[in-house]
């Protein structure tokens, strides 16, 4: 049985959601204009491709929406300003775990400017910032302006042989612990 962060219902249980491999641009006022991307694939690739269209340092708040060891949820921001290269590394160490675990969503901010990068637990990308140069990277990943949506009933899939993955990335970095604000766990 393969792993999967985002699950849509078959028959009597669920099996991977596969997202449009779209976006778009949203302007609302409710907040600043941005871009929502719906990866079918790669997403932590699309990010470390994404950060490069921003200055470093970076923070990066990891964000744990459930208690499935007993670290408490909460928003984790690590205590230095990561490097182009320290942030890489992390994609790239917990490329698995971000990708097939439902457990979280991950911000990456620049520390020079507000240009943010936020993925969530529905494997949607929201981008703040530098719109005129994220949208070039999304083309290149194959991507177009299209639909984004995420499926009504959905489960978000955690899994126990990744809680050894939760741990490892905790360990890596230094972070503070601040509580979940209402926005980070959305009810579905």
């Amino acid at each position: 049985m393969s792993r999967f962060k985002l699950g849509v219902r078959q028959g009597d249980g669920f099996v991977a959601h596969a997202h449009s491999h779209a976006y778009r641009l949203e302007h609302d006022e409710s907040g600043p204009p941005r871009i929502v991307a719906a990866p079918d694939r790669d997403q932590v690739g699309l990010l470390i491709e994404l950060s490069r269209t921003l200055p470093e340092p970076f923070h990066v708040i990891y964000v744990l929406l459930s208690m499935r060891t007993l670290r408490p949820p909460g928003r984790y921001q690590s205590t230095r300003p990561a490097t182009r290269e320290q942030l890489e590394g992390f994609l790239s160490r917990f490329r698995t775990f971000l990708e097939e675990d439902g457990r979280h969503h991950l911000w990456i901010g620049s520390a020079a400017e507000p240009s943010t990068l936020v993925y969530d637990q529905h494997q949607v990308l929201s981008l703040y910032g530098r719109l005129d140069e994220y949208q070039p990277v999304l083309t290149r990943a194959g991507m177009g302006e299209g639909p984004v949506i995420v499926p009504g009933e959905h489960q978000h899939a955690s899994h126990d042989e990744l809680d050894g993955e939760e741990h490892a990335l905790f360990a890596h970095w230094n972070w503070t612990w601040n509580p979940l604000e209402p926005e980070d766990d959305p009810l579905d």
